[in-house]
């Protein structure tokens, strides 16, 4: 069984969490503490997509994450 990719494997301490929102283009990025804070340390890309809304546009659905 392999392990998943989580935000507490895969962020160094300096790294950003980036979202994007495809349909209107917005980004945000969110700090390594920022991120464990409102998704949490064990969260994989398909939660935090899952989670994540557009502030700008409210699109759910359309939302690319990466660090």
């Amino acid at each position: 069984m392999g392990m998943y990719e989580t935000l507490s494997r895969v962020m160094q301490p300096k790294d950003r969490l980036k979202l994007a929102c495809e349909a209107c283009g917005h980004r945000a990025e969110l700090t390594r503490k920022e991120a464990f804070v409102l998704f949490g340390a064990e969260a994989t890309p398909f939660m935090i997509r899952r989670r994540s809304k557009c502030v700008v546009c409210g699109e759910r659905r359309r939302i690319t994450v990466g660090v």
